[in-house]
């Protein structure tokens, strides 16, 4: 005979009604007896009936995560493709942040086309609550999934007006530029991402920092305006190449660039760091598998899935919550890809 609600009040000492108000998460009841009751799940083993809590509290305890991906058709992992090394260190993040939760995790990926569609999981009316990973959407988009009125945060870009969790990719441009100039290099070609792009923006605002700040000119970097994928990064340094630009160190926007520039110049037998330093973004698991390990600066990925867990849960709980706008400090990681010139 299966273990019922009535059983655990009486195992714990209270009432039915606040056994279901500590199973629904409620802040109503003591600290002290929400641990006698949890005591008394965990000891009869009791499994609360799902169904029910759905119509008593009007919530499915499921929240998605929507991936937004540049072309559905493409192979995740295509060199002509945007790396998903975002969505695969965020979610372990977003994993992390919902143990001990009862929460579960449905993803799906999707891509903006501009119109008013949205991602299956958002149409079927059975979400919580929505993680929103990557910079590929539009305004009308976001526009779109907030008259849902489903709770959701973004995971990787600044959008005001929401609840956002990401790296200062301004940083992010000021340490690599300032880190590759304080080894000597004075010739650096930067592979941007594209200008219309937030992130992309703020990345070259931070390099155009620290060379106002270092007294350098501008022109010792060379900055090329592309796509993310590793095709964009072997593509924007082919183009500098072939107008005969030779720089000592390149400066890749994101892994899936960096990983480009490297075929680049692996088919080019230019060795790294001897001839030519390279610098990354991101720190995926790219990183330390290429050769050489490299040199990155840290967007702490699985940091920004977890705290947007706790951004997400309490926006559910509170809606009327002020809005978060969380940016996370990115870090230097020295590994083997940049010679010093000095």
């Amino acid at each position: 005979m299966s273990v019922t609600i009535l059983d655990v009040a009486k195992e714990a000492g209270v009432s039915k009604s606040t056994v279901s108000l500590v199973i629904n998460n409620s802040n109503r009841v003591k600290l002290e007896t929400q641990y006698k009751v949890r005591q008394a799940i965990e000891k009869l083993g009791y499994v609360p009936n799902q169904a029910a809590r759905e119509l008593t509290t009007n919530r499915t305890n499921t929240l998605g995560l929507i991936f937004m991906s540049s072309n559905r058709q493409q192979k995740p992992y295509g060199f002509s493709s945007v790396c998903e090394t975002l969505l695969y260190d965020t979610s372990n993040g977003i994993y992390s942040g919902l143990k001990g939760t009862d929460y579960t995790l449905l993803v799906e990926r999707f891509s903006d086309t501009g119109n008013s569609d949205l991602p299956d999981l958002v149409k079927s009316g059975r979400l919580d609550g929505v993680f929103l990973i990557g910079g590929l959407f539009s305004n009308h988009f976001v526009d779109t999934l907030q008259k849902q009125k489903i709770p959701f945060v973004i995971i990787g870009l600044q959008c005001e007006g929401y609840d956002c969790i990401s790296v200062d990719t301004e940083a992010v441009g000021y340490m690599g530029a300032k880190y590759l100039i304080e080894q000597g290099h004075r010739k650096i070609a930067f592979i941007n991402g594209p200008l219309s792009n937030y992130n992309s923006q703020q990345k070259l605002n931070g390099i155009n920092r620290a060379l106002k700040e270092l007294n350098l000119d501008p022109s010792i970097v060379e900055t090329v305006h592309t796509g993310y994928s590793g095709q964009n990064g072997y593509d924007g340094i082919k183009e500098l190449w072939e107008k005969g630009y030779r720089p000592d160190a390149i400066f890749g926007a994101s892994d899936g660039i960096t990983s480009g520039i490297l075929r680049f110049l692996y088919d080019k037998a230019i060795r790294v760091p001897d001839d030519i330093s390279v610098l990354g973004y991101e720190d995926s698991i790219l990183s330390e598998y290429s050769s050489p390990a490299l040199t990155v600066i840290d967007a702490h990925k699985e940091i920004m899935g977890k705290e947007a867990c706790s951004v997400l849960i309490n926006r559910i709980k509170k809606p009327k919550s002020k809005f978060v706008n969380l940016t996370i400090e990115p870090t230097l990681i020295i590994r083997n890809s940049v010679l010093s010139r000095k």
